[in-house]
């Protein structure tokens, strides 16, 4: 029995999310405050019912919603039935979904949440939470009672003499948010919902059913347990014990929820029992000596006197008692054994790692604690960690997301009883914890604008059928993303480019753009790669400029008889095409020069891509002179050089590399034309001229500090810049 999915509606900015869940581990990952803490807040707290909901965790725009319901009540001195349903509550307040997977022979564990013997299919059961009045004929009756007193106070003369102050409530809303009014008058319901009215279309639900169930069904179902990133693990350093959480603290906690008490010794820890008895009785007899003096003392002052107890001083034995103290966890030196040192003295990432495991341990240990002692547990248990990069470094990062899951199965009863299930669920900001995972349990979380009501909501995107049956693209990306510790899933836009010099490069031209305020992540596709992210690119909706270069290539004839493509130098009317496989792949149909060089913006734009290539650029090579020569760069490296021509002019660029080679091009040059012929053919050769080389110079030194990105760059970046700046997104694809 697992968890199949969640559909959170209503929640903060969740107002319609549907979650799958995998088997094992689900990550839910996406850029800052796209509404992962919101889920997994929602999740928990519908499943365990903690009365922790406020107004603030209806959907903004379902306030309006709520004060209409408010103002009809009010229209006229009796109201309708309909209007005190409460369906009318349906669309409106916070809800949850829960559908989960049955097993064969699993039934019975489930029979309570059958909706229709006649029609169910044995697999899959459901139940909906829902945060709704508990009586909107008392609630409408307190809420009228509240604001008539308020309209009469209005009537008077004091309250126009006070400058007519707007009274409580000032609408249905204002009387919720007072005080405890929403808990009062709002809780959690439950109802079975049916699998067989469920709609294909993910983005929708069923109707609400009438029966509600007077109690929690998945109590006895699921076990629910949480780290989240507000755990206190900090610095021990300058603190006591009593004010962090210890791994001692952790383990005298463990201990204690293990029953280890002395009233349950067997025959084997007899010996032991023996030990602490004597140890007892050596304590009290030097607790005597110590404290024979004062006691005494306060004989003189006839105390104890006639009648008050005489003050005896004992000791008290307990295993857990011994591990309360600053050194009770200790780490051995490898090789050294004899020589350890306290926890607070070991590295903080390490210590973090050990002690979220420990809990984890912890976890799994209380959940079959009862099945072990032959009482009935819960068969899911649900395990949510969040954001466990908080406090821990890298490496311990990759550790624990390849670890976690074994730690909450390792265990005998759970490999010999099938039926439990343990499913994870991680939210994470890492690159470090994505690494390690498959994007099959990866669970975007996407930031989109809401047509109707114009507000930011969330849209969560199942990435495990990202590339269908293309198992070549999906291990491609997937090693990809791995080996450059890609960070696509956490910004706000991202930038693919071709080569190292537009890796280097990029940054400081998205500063010069503006864009410095928003997280873009420049991601190098060597070997014209970017094509291969457009599944994914479109799957997540994020913002794309792909910064490639236009590969024109002629059409001859080889020695062999078999057609060849060559590449060239940039120019119109000679019938080139282009040779980069994404231009091909997202501008279909567009492969001719000329018909490139001929698109305006828009027609460079697919949905949320924009491709930027190389564009004709007028170069004044004679500054004495006003003529204008139109140049066609190829590459990135020759669109800079014609786009900056006077800094490669200026006197001194010696010693300097690539910088150097092309500023003895320059001079050596009698055109534009010839210079870029001579930039070809360096650039072709690969000797004596390496990109990275170039770009790093041209970053690093002084003279270059003006460099100006070329045209078609800078077009890409504007585009970027417009869209993140109108809240990206506004059509929800």
């Amino acid at each position: 029995m697992k968890i199949q999915s969640v559909h959170i509606r209503n929640y903060r900015k969740l107002k319609n999310c549907h979650i799958d869940f995998g088997e094992k581990k689900t990550v839910l990952v996406g850029a800052n405050n796209s509404g992962k803490t919101s889920a997994i807040s929602a999740i928990v707290w519908f499943l365990k019912n903690t009365e922790r909901f406020t107004l603030k965790e209806f959907t903004v725009t379902n306030w309006a919603l709520i004060n209409t319901i408010g103002e009809k009540w009010l229209e006229k001195d009796s109201v309708d039935d309909a209007l005190l349903s409460s369906h009318q509550w349906d669309n409106i307040v916070p809800s949850m979904d829960v559908w989960i997977n049955v097993e064969n022979g699993e039934q019975y564990r489930v029979n309570h949440l059958i909706p229709s013997l006649s029609t169910w299919d044995g697999k899959k059961v459901g139940v909906r939470g829902q945060y709704v009045p508990k009586d909107v004929t008392k609630l409408y009756t307190a809420y009228k009672e509240a604001k008539t007193k308020a309209r009469s106070l209005e009537a008077t003369e004091e309250w126009k003499e006070a400058d007519s102050p707007e009274l409580y409530p000032k609408n249905l809303c204002d009387f919720l948010g007072k005080g405890s009014n929403l808990r009062e008058y709002f809780d959690v319901k439950y109802y079975i919902i049916d699998p067989a009215l469920d709609p294909d279309d993910e983005d929708e639900v069923q109707t609400t059913p009438d029966n509600e169930l007077g109690y929690n069904p998945l109590d006895g179902l699921i076990k629910v347990d949480t780290i989240l990133a507000s755990r206190d693990f900090s610095d021990p350093e300058g603190q006591t014990d009593s004010e962090i959480d210890t791994l001692s603290k952790q383990f005298q906690q463990y201990y204690k929820s293990s029953g280890q008490e002395d009233e349950e010794l067997t025959c084997e820890g007899l010996k032991l029992l023996g030990g602490i008895v004597t140890a007892n009785k050596t304590y009290d007899e030097k607790l005597r000596k110590t404290f024979e003096v004062p006691v005494g003392e306060l004989k003189n002052i006839n105390y104890p006197g006639f009648q008050n107890p005489e003050i005896k001083i004992r000791s008290k034995i307990q295993i857990e008692e011994s591990i309360k103290h600053d050194s009770a966890v200790q780490f051995a030196i490898q090789g050294m054994e004899e020589l350890v040192l306290p926890e607070k003295y070991n590295g903080l990432g390490y210590r973090n790692l050990i002690s979220i495991y420990l809990k984890l341990i912890d976890f799994r240990e209380k959940w079959l604690k009862e099945l072990s002692e032959g009482k009935n547990i819960e068969p899911i248990h649900l395990v949510f960690v969040e954001e466990p990069e908080a406090h821990l470094h890298a490496q311990a990062q990759q550790v624990f997301v390849k670890k976690a899951f074994e730690a909450l199965c390792n265990n005998k009863l759970i490999e010999e009883n099938p039926w439990l299930s343990t499913q994870l669920v991680l939210s994470t900001h890492s690159n470090h914890v994505v690494n390690e995972l498959d994007l099959n349990c990866m669970r975007y979380f996407k930031r989109v604008i809401d047509v109707g009501e114009k507000i930011p909501v969330s849209k969560v995107v199942n990435l495990s059928s990202t590339f269908g049956t293309d198992d070549e693209t999906k291990q491609f990306v997937t090693r990809y993303i791995r080996l450059t510790h890609c960070d696509i899933f956490f910004s706000d836009a991202v930038v693919l480019v071709e080569g190292p010099a537009e890796k280097i490069l990029v940054p400081s031209f998205l500063v010069k753009a503006g864009l410095d305020s928003y997280y873009i992540s420049v991601i190098e596709v060597n070997g014209r790669h970017a094509h291969s992210f457009r599944k994914l690119i479109e799957k997540i909706g994020i913002a794309a400029l792909i910064v490639t270069d236009i590969d024109a290539t002629d059409t001859k004839v080889g020695e062999d008889g078999k057609e060849i493509h060559p590449s060239v130098i940039t120019a119109k009317g000679n019938g080139y095409k282009t040779g980069n496989p994404s231009i091909k792949s997202w501008l279909s149909g567009k492969e001719q020069i000329d018909d490139l060089l001929a698109l305006d913006e828009k027609e460079k734009l697919v949905n949320n891509v924009r491709i930027a290539f190389q564009t004709p650029v007028n170069v004044k090579w004679d500054k004495n002179k006003d003529e204008l020569t139109e140049v066609c760069p190829y590459t990135f490296e020759d669109a800079l050089i014609f786009t900056n021509l006077e800094l490669f002019r200026r006197e001194g660029l010696k010693k300097m590399g690539a910088i150097t080679t092309i500023a003895n091009l320059l001079k050596h040059s009698n055109s534009a034309n010839e210079l870029q012929n001579k930039i070809f053919k360096k650039l072709e050769s690969k000797s004596g001229f390496q990109k990275a080389d170039f770009a790093i110079s041209l970053l690093y030194k002084d003279d270059f500090v003006d460099l100006v990105a070329p045209v078609y760059i800078q077009e890409g970046l504007e585009w970027m810049k417009s869209y993140l700046d109108s809240n990206g997104n506004r059509n929800e694809e």
